[in-house]
């Protein structure tokens, strides 16, 4: 049967009104006029409409999940931030962590040294030890196992190695190790990069 032209017309009105409440719970934009944007006076406009927001749609779930993913390991990391209230304690928990661990590998620690505290990018800031122990080689891959695993995250910036006790057949080992701590713990450093006209 054809359809007559008053009921093809409000086919199509029920069409546009249709798309565009679709359109509007997915918060889907048409393009600018001029830019190839589907014409809502047509069925095929209204139908290529509905396609795009049908795809959004279903798009939307995986969106949020992997938005969720994010938000989830980024407060695992967080959980693993050093405790400490400031930089300064931050140093001497940072002390206190690297030579359990080197404790824990029956590694004695021959000396360390602060680096400097400084940003990692814009919401953390790195607290550097460096330190000093000589070990056997399998002492230092345990021990560096350690470090990737501990409860901290910590992480290795600069390992050198040279031959220890040619009896023993050891390795004198110096490394940089990096705890984290939030950039709001830090505000002296955010402060000094912003006078220094650095930009993050």
């Amino acid at each position: 049967m054809e359809i007559q032209s008053r009921d093809r017309k409000a086919l199509i009105g029920l069409g546009v009104a249709l798309g565009l409440f679709v359109i509007l719970q997915f918060d889907f934009i048409l393009p600018a006029p001029g830019s190839g944007a589907p014409d809502a006076g047509t069925v095929e406009g209204v139908e290529q409409a509905f396609r795009l927001a049908h795809v959004k749609a279903r798009r939307k779930p995986l969106v949020d999940a992997e938005a969720q993913a994010t938000s989830n390991a980024l407060a695992e990391i967080e959980k693993r931030l050093l405790a400490s209230e400031n930089a300064a304690l931050a140093k001497a928990e940072m002390r206190q962590l690297v030579e359990d661990l080197l404790t824990a590998e029956g590694i004695a620690m021959r000396g360390s040294r602060f680096g400097t505290v400084a940003l990692e990018g814009e919401d953390y800031a790195q607290v550097p030890l460096i330190v000093d122990f000589e070990c056997q080689i399998e002492q230092f891959v345990n021990w560096m196992a350690a470090v990737a695993n501990a409860a901290e995250l910590l992480s290795t910036r600069r390992i050198q190695l040279n031959p220890g006790n040619r009896e023993t057949k050891s390795v004198r080992a110096q490394v940089a190790v990096s705890g984290y701590l939030p950039v709001s713990r830090t505000p002296e450093l955010v402060q000094t990069s912003a006078s220094s006209g650095v930009t993050l």
